[in-house]
C-alpha cells in the first residue's frame, strides 16, 4: 500500500513534520522520495511500519511515558548468561561514544528494555515495541527480524524525530529472536557506521555466548561422564605415561581396598610390579585384555582380571593409559548366574507337616542366618540338597553363588583340580589357560560338598588347609588366592564312624561339623506321604480326578506300610509310575512296584532251617533282592486268594505268562493250600 507525503516537505525535515492524523495529503509517488532514504533501506519498509503503528492505535503526539509489562513472554533469567555478555559489550561500545549523547540499549524480544547505558533520560521509556511507541529501530527490528536504522522524521512518534535509532537483532542457536541491541543518538550526528559496528558487536556477543553454552554443555557432559565413571561396576584407573595414578573410580577403590587419596601419588609400578602387560602398554603402546592378576595391595592380595588401553596425543606419543579391573568374585558370580549355578529352592519348597520334618526345618532356619560351616546328614534321597539350597537362600550370602559338587561322582585324581583349579600346563590334558576351581567360583557365596565322606584323604588335607587359611592354591601354581566361601557339606555315612575307621580326618570333621542337621528318613515321617504324593502328582500335571483315582485308600495303605529305603526320591518315582499307568486304567495296589504292593508278610523263603551267620551278613543289595522276592511271593498268594486259584487270572494280573507263574510258584514254595 502506498503512503502519501506532502510534496514540499523533505523526508528528513527536523523541525516541521506533516500531520499524521486526519489529513488528505497531496499524493506524491513513493519512487520520488525513495532516493532521500538510506541506500540500505527502502521506503516500503518504513511505510509498512507506519501502517502497523497506525493500526496499533499509537498516538504520534501523545506524551511519551513508561509502561510496565503485565507478564514477560520469557524470563530474563532464561538468557542471563547471554545478557551478561551483551551488557559487557555495551559497556565497551559506550566507551567509544561517551559524551556524544548516545545511549546503548538492550531489549528483549517484546521490546522491553533490559539495560540502557546510560539510562534513557529525559525519555525514560522501558518499552520500544511498535505497538507502544510506533516506528523505531528497536521495535521495527523485532517486527522485521533484521537490522535497521531509522532517522529523524522516519520515526512515527513526534518526540523521536530528533533521534536516529539503530538496532540489530540477536538470535539464539535455534534461530529465535532473543534480544535486540540498539544505539540511540541525536539525528544530527554521523550514524553511517553505526549498523556496521553493531553487526560486529552482535557477532562477537553471539560467538561468546556459543562458546559459553558449549562450555556449559561440556561441563554437563563432564559431570555425566564423572557420574558414569564412578557408577561403573568395574574399576577404572587412569594413569600417566610414568605409571602414576591420575584418577580412579569408586569401584577401583573398592577392589584395591584403599581410599582413593591413598593412591594419588603412588606409582602403579608398585601394584603391577613384574606384570609385563603393564610395561608393554606404557612403553610400547600394546593393549591387553582380561589378564588374570594377583595384586599385592596394602590391604592384602587382590585377585582380578585386568584390561589396559594406552592413550596417545595428536602426535602419536603415549600419554598414559586406562586400566579396567574386573573383580574375580564378580566375574564368577556373573558366570554362575548365567550357567545356572544358583540356588532356586527355599524352605517353602520342603513338603511336610510331620513333627520330625518341622523340627528339622526350624533348626535349619536358625542355622541359615549364621556364617558357620554346616553338616547335613541323612540317608540317600532324603533331600539334603534341597535343605542346602534353602539354607543358602535364607542366609546373608543369598545374593552370592551357590556351587554344588558331588565328591563321590568325581574320579579320585580329578577332585583336586575341580575343587581348587589349575594353571595352564599343570598336567596332561589340562585346559589351555587354566581353570578356576569350585572354591573360586563360589567366592562370596556357598559351596555345597555332597557326599563329603567319599573325598580321598590326600584331598581332605588340602581342604582343611583352605578352610583354615581361606586361601586356595591352584594345582601347578604357587600363588595363594583369597576365597570367602561358606561350606555346607552332606553325607549319607556316619562320618564319626568313618573317623574311627580312619577313612575321614578328625580335624576336618570338627572343622565342618560346626552345626549338624540330621534329615529324617521318610519311614520316620509317614504322615507326610500323602502330602508328598499329592505334591509330586501336581508337579506332573495330573488332573484332580486322576489324582483321586491314584490316591485311593488301598494304594495309600500300601504306601504307608512300606519302609521306603529310597526315601523321598523313591516316592517321587512311584508317583511318576502311577501317573503314567492311571491314564489307561484304574489304580490298584497291584500297580505299585513289587516291593511295595504286598499287603501281608510271606513266610520266609527256605523255611525249615534258621539263618546261618553268612546269611545274617548279607549285603544291602542281597537283602533288598531277598525282600523283593518275599513281597512278590506274598502278592502272588493274595492274587490266588482273590481269583480263587485261577492261575490264568493271576498270571494276567502279574503280567506273567502261565509258564513263568508256575516257575515262580515252585521258586517261592507256594503250596496247593494257597491255591
Amino acid at each position: 500500500m502506498l503512503f502519501y507525503w506532502y510534496t514540499n516537505i523533505p523526508v528528513y525535515a527536523k523541525a516541521e513534520r506533516f500531520d499524521r492524523g486526519d489529513f488528505m495529503p497531496k499524493p506524491q509517488a513513493i519512487d520520488t522520495v525513495t532516493s532521500n532514504f538510506s541506500d540500505e533501506f527502502s521506503l516500503p519498509e518504513i511505510a509498512s511500519s507506519w501502517q502497523r503503528s497506525q493500526q496499533a492505535g499509537v498516538d504520534p503526539h501523545k506524551k511519551l511515558h513508561s509502561s510496565f509489562p503485565a507478564e514477560r513472554a520469557k524470563s530474563v533469567a532464561d538468557y542471563a548468561e547471554l545478557i551478561d555478555i551483551a551488557v559487557a559489550a555495551m559497556n565497551d561500545i559506550y566507551k567509544s561514544v561517551k559524551g556524544s549523547g548516545f545511549h546503548v540499549v538492550l531489549t528483549d524480544e517484546e521490546g522491553w528494555v533490559i539495560e540502557s547505558i546510560p539510562p534513557l533520560k529525559p525519555i525514560s521509556l522501558n518499552n520500544w515495541s511498535e505497538e507502544f511507541l510506533g516506528t523505531n529501530a528497536l521495535g521495527t527490528s523485532i517486527q522485521m527480524q533484521k537490522a535497521i536504522q531509522i532517522t529523524g522524521s522516519e520515526h512515527f512518534h513526534h518526540d523521536l524525530a530528533i533521534y536516529t535509532t539503530s538496532a540489530v537483532p540477536i538470535f539464539d542457536y535455534h534461530g529465535t529472536l532473543t534480544l535486540v541491541l540498539g544505539l540511540i543518538g541525536p539525528s544530527y550526528e554521523d550514524h553511517s557506521r553505526v549498523l556496521s559496528m553493531l553487526h560486529k558487536v552482535v557477532k562477537i556477543i553471539v560467538n561468546k555466548w556459543q562458546v559459553a553454552e558449549q562450555d556449559k554443555q561440556l561441563s554437563v557432559y563432564s559431570r555425566r561422564l564423572k557420574d558414569i565413571f564412578n557408577l561403573m561396576a568395574d574399576g577404572v584407573i587412569i594413569v600417566t605415561n610414568a605409571g602414576e595414578i591420575e584418577d580412579l573410580n569408586q569401584s577401583a577403590v573398592k577392589i584395591l581396598g584403599k581410599k582413593a587419596q591413598g593412591y594419588s601419588s603412588v606409582t602403579l609400578k608398585k601394584l603391577f610390579e613384574g606384570k609385563a602387560c603393564f610395561d608393554l602398554m606404557l612403553n610400547a603402546g600394546i593393549p591387553f585384555n582380561d589378564v588374570e592378576l594377583l595384586l599385592d595391595c596394602p590391604t592384602g592380595r587382590v585377585h582380578c582380571l585386568a584390561s589396559g588401553q594406552p592413550s596417545h596425543d595428536d602426535k602419536g606419543s603415549i600419554t598414559g593409559g586406562i586400566i579396567v579391573l574386573h573383580s574375580i568374585d564378580r566375574v564368577h558370580r556373573l558366570v554362575n548366574s548365567v550357567c545356572g549355578t544358583r540356588a532356586e529352592l527355599n524352605f517353602d519348597d520342603i513338603i511336610g507337616l510331620s513333627h520330625p520334618i518341622k523340627e528339622t526345618v526350624k533348626l535349619a532356619r536358625v542355622a541359615a542366618s549364621t556364617m558357620s560351616n554346616m553338616m547335613l546328614q541323612g540317608e540317600s534321597g532324603t533331600g539334603k540338597e534341597i535343605f542346602a539350597q534353602a539354607i543358602h537362600n535364607h542366609s546373608p550370602r543369598c545374593q552370592g553363588p551357590f556351587v554344588a559338587i558331588n565328591c563321590g561322582a568325581i574320579p579320585r585324581e580329578l577332585i583336586g583340580s575341580e575343587l581348587f583349579g589349575y594353571v595352564d600346563g599343570a598336567f596332561t590334558g589340562a585346559r589351555r589357560g587354566g581353570k578356576a576351581g569350585k572354591f573360586e567360583m563360589a567366592a562370596g557365596g556357598t559351596l555345597f560338598l555332597d557326599e563329603i565322606g567319599d573325598m580321598p584323604l590326600d584331598q581332605q588335607v588340602v581342604l582343611l588347609r583352605v578352610l583354615q587359611d581361606k586361601m586356595v592354591t591352584r594345582i601347578g601354581d604357587s600363588k595363594n588366592i583369597p576365597v570367602d566361601v561358606r561350606i555346607i557339606c552332606a553325607s549319607n555315612k556316619d562320618l564319626l564312624e568313618e573317623v574311627e575307621n580312619g577313612n575321614f580326618r578328625q580335624d576336618l570333621y570338627y572343622r565342618l561339623n560346626v552345626i549338624c542337621i540330621t534329615i529324617p528318613p521318610l519311614r520316620d515321617r509317614k504322615d507326610d506321604i500323602a502330602l508328598l504324593m499329592q505334591h509330586y502328582l501336581m508337579k506332573l500335571g495330573v488332573a484332580p480326578i486322576i489324582m483321586e483315582r491314584i490316591m485311593n485308600p488301598a494304594v495309600m495303605h500300601c504306601l504307608a506300610r512300606y519302609n521306603w529305603p529310597g526315601n523321598v526320591r523313591e516316592l517321587q518315582n512311584v508317583a511318576e509310575r502311577l501317573a503314567i499307568i492311571a491314564d489307561t486304567q484304574p489304580i490298584t495296589p497291584s500297580d505299585l512296584p513289587p516291593e511295595i504292593c504286598t499287603l501281608r508278610h510271606t513266610p520266609p523263603l527256605n523255611t525249615g532251617h534258621s539263618l546261618s551267620d553268612s546269611e545274617a551278613q548279607l549285603t544291602y543289595a542281597q537283602k533288598k533282592k531277598r525282600l523283593i522276592a518275599e513281597k512278590e511271593a506274598e502278592l502272588i498268594i493274595d492274587l490266588l486268594e482273590k481269583h480263587r486259584g485261577n492261575l490264568t487270572e493271576v498270571a494276567k494280573a502279574m503280567g506273567f505268562s502261565r509258564t513263568t507263574l508256575y516257575r515262580k510258584l515252585e521258586l517261592y514254595h507256594i503250596s496247593k493250600a494257597h491255591r
